[in-house]
């Protein structure tokens, strides 16, 4: 890095996302988007209008470009293992929106590659990083709720119906388990943030309304390490919703996306319901930020390689689950290479 005062960052996808990413970054104040690249010039000038950029011919002028310190790949989900594979060749550090990969081989085998290259890897889990997500894991580790037992979680939206046959999601191939890969795996690894692994999943999905080849309707059982025991709703043709409920011996902590945090206490006397305070929170621009900062210092991310493929294993073994109709055993998805696994 010498005495560079920014982060110099190349943005790959221009759409939605890559602009939330773009927006996170200029709030960090440690990293500056210097160029982007996608398939489409039009958006790639209008990005680059809007955030002060360069537009690059191709990925490869990037990475080969050593005035560039990192990526931020904000791309269809089939092109993410060879993407991140190319940068940490490139010796580029890498922030990749989730899921890491399309199968668990893929998403260790980058996470060995970019270690091996000296490179950060950070994958966007940024929803346990939400204000009200941290305030509910220290209520849990302060013993607030007694022995947790079990955890309720759903996280739906309407995105299924508005899918086209030319986009990317609408393949059962590039968007496996529809609803659990795009959405639901952001659940998962919050409540592995919040309650340790996930061991054991038996699933039911069907596809309900969306004319897309996924199924559109999930709900997942959850066996956690600790014994806790969950469900997790995700589907892609409802009203949005977004929620975690985590069951005590001695209370209930909810929180809502929309009603904010609160914890419940109803015993056989009395019963209480108090709402909790939580401070504004942007999630993404303290993503970006840790991210820059470990291309500085060379720290480990809090979401790396090995959190992300778990997560994306999880969501593989449900849909094993489903097709086959009986419970799965998440590490089995690993074969031999879990040994030296890093948990939580």
């Amino acid at each position: 890095m010498g005495t560079r005062e920014y982060v110099r960052l190349a943005s790959i996808g221009v759409g939605l996302w890559g602009k939330r990413l773009a927006e996170g970054v200029q709030a960090s104040g440690l990293a500056k988007i210097v160029t982007c690249f996608a398939p489409t010039r039009a958006h790639c000038e209008e990005f680059a209008q809007r955030f002060g950029c360069d537009v690059s011919p191709s990925y490869e002028v990037i990475l080969a470009d050593p005035e560039i310190d990192g990526v931020l790949l904000t791309t269809p989900n089939s092109l993410h293992r060879g993407q991140v594979e190319a940068a940490a060749l490139q010796g580029k550090h890498v922030f990749v929106e989730k899921p890491i990969a399309l199968t668990v081989a893929d998403g260790l085998t980058v996470t060995r590659l970019c270690a091996q290259a000296g490179v950060v890897l950070a994958v966007g889990h940024q929803l346990r990083r939400q204000a009200a997500i941290r305030r509910l894991k220290s209520l849990i580790e302060a013993n607030e709720l007694g022995q947790v037992i079990g955890v309720e979680a759903n996280i739906s939206t309407s995105t299924g119906l508005h899918q086209e046959p030319n986009h990317w999601r609408w393949s059962r191939e590039q968007c496996p388990g529809g609803p659990l890969i795009q959405i639901g795996i952001h659940h998962v690894d919050t409540l592995c943030y919040l309650l340790g692994p996930i061991v054991r999943v038996g699933s039911l999905q069907r596809r309900l309304l969306a004319p897309a080849e996924f199924a559109d309707a999930t709900v997942t059982l959850l066996e956690f390490e600790s014994g806790v025991i969950g469900t997790l709703t995700s589907h892609y043709v409802t009203a949005r919703t977004f929620d975690i409920r985590v069951i005590g011996t001695s209370a209930n902590a909810r929180y809502d996306r929309l009603l904010g945090l609160e914890i419940r206490r109803d015993t056989s006397d009395r019963a209480i319901r108090e709402s909790l305070p939580i401070p504004d929170n942007n999630p993404i621009c303290e993503e970006m930020t840790e991210f820059a900062q470990c291309i500085r210092t060379g720290e480990r991310p809090e979401v790396g390689g090995e959190e992300a493929t778990f997560a994306l294993a999880v969501v593989l073994a449900a849909i094993k689950s489903a097709t086959h109709g009986q419970t799965m055993v998440v590490r089995d998805l690993f074969g031999t290479k879990l040994q030296n696994w890093r948990k939580g």
